[in-house]
């Protein structure tokens, strides 16, 4: 029997040698790129703040100062506390640990902070014992959980945990974009 391209089997072969041909490892992506990841962090390590040793400053942000004391941001993980009361001297006391800190205000014995999105007041009338007194969830917007706007960035993996913001870094593979 002579085979011709009205044949069944004739007809399949061009689409399967097509569809073979499209699934090339990333095509359309490139292998790296300068892009943006996901920050990830468990729901009860982010929202846990508390007092722990003080610590030196890396990524100093927005100061505060009430009485001799001068507060200041970390950007992103808390607030340094600092006896200012010998300028010429000052003494690292404390560090709250508070993720996602990027400003702080101080009315009475209370210190306003975000805690991610959160607004957070924690007491400070006794730096040894720092106590959260309360929280408003997403009532700011100051760190970003969806996907940047433009780029390449890595895909979310929920089960990797929360969504706590973004860095830029260099991406292998990404298969992202907008």
């Amino acid at each position: 029997m002579k085979r011709t391209p009205t044949n069944s089997r004739w007809l399949i072969a061009p689409f399967l040698l097509l569809l073979i041909s499209s699934c090339r490892p990333n095509e359309g992506y490139p292998t790296q790129v300068d892009g943006w990841a996901p920050i990830y962090a468990s729901v009860d390590s982010v929202k846990k703040i508390e007092g722990v040793a003080a610590r030196s400053i890396e990524s100093g942000g927005k100061i505060y100062i009430k009485d001799n004391i001068l507060y200041q941001v970390e950007s992103g993980q808390g607030i340094h506390v600092i006896d200012y009361s010998t300028p010429e001297s000052p003494q690292k006391l404390k560090f709250i640990r508070c993720f996602g800190a990027q400003e702080l205000s101080i009315m009475d014995n209370n210190l306003y902070t975000n805690n991610v999105n959160d607004l957070v007041v924690i007491d400070i009338s006794d730096l040894n014992n720092i106590k959260l007194v309360g929280r408003k969830e997403n009532l700011l917007r100051m760190v970003s959980t969806a996907p940047p706007e433009s780029g390449y960035f890595e895909c979310p993996d929920k089960s990797k945990g929360e969504i706590v913001g973004w860095q830029q870094k260099l991406l292998h593979n990404p298969r992202c974009r907008k």
